[in-house]
């Protein structure tokens, strides 16, 4: 809340400097940047996830449940995932020579918010092993710091990044780290 505010106060101050853009990795969704006085800027995605991502999350996620403890795990399937995202960004441009365009490198600080929908399969330990299926409402929760690089091309409004993220969800699951990465490109306007 604190990010959208700080982007709203600040577009009275200045000319706008937008970008909207498409993100492939994790998360793959749209991303919007507002580019701030100072080599500052705030940045919002939407965004889901593929439907095999962090296999390995939602089986130990399964484990954590208590509901489950007398029960095999057999499988799961993510139905829907969706990404909320909110960043502020510092960015500071790298002296290039020959180069048709601004090549910058960024860190920030951000939130993360990320909810699922998740189908499990199990079944009883004993006799007579009778499936069952249930679905369970994931919502995590925490705290993100990025790193990238952008390439904003001279005389043509497209801009070209990399990143990679670290979250630190602090709710649902406290204390898991999850590693992010992805690339995209932006229309400036």
């Amino acid at each position: 809340m604190f990010l959208f505010l700080l982007a709203v106060g600040s577009v009275q101050a200045q000319t706008l400097k937008n970008g909207i853009g498409l993100r492939l990795g994790e998360p793959f969704g749209i991303t919007y940047k507002h580019y701030l006085p100072k080599n500052k800027a705030v940045e919002f995605i939407v965004g889901t996830a593929h439907r095999g991502w962090g296999n390995k999350y939602y089986r130990n996620y399964y484990e954590e449940i208590e509901k489950y403890d007398d029960y095999i795990y057999r499988s799961h399937e993510v139905k829907s995932t969706v990404f909320l995202e909110a960043r502020y960004l510092f960015q500071y441009t790298i002296p290039t020579e020959d180069l048709k365009g601004t090549l910058q490198w960024y860190w920030g600080i951000g939130g993360l918010l990320k909810v699922a929908r998740v189908e499990y399969q199990y079944e009883e330990m004993v006799s007579p092993n009778n499936t069952f299926r249930d679905e369970r409402t994931d919502i995590d929760i925490g705290p993100e710091a990025i790193g990238g690089i952008e390439l904003t091309l001279q005389n043509t409004p497209v801009s070209f990044f990399g990143e990679s993220s670290l979250i630190f969800e602090i709710v649902d699951q406290p204390l898991a780290l999850r590693f992010f990465g992805a690339v995209g490109a932006r229309y400036n306007f």
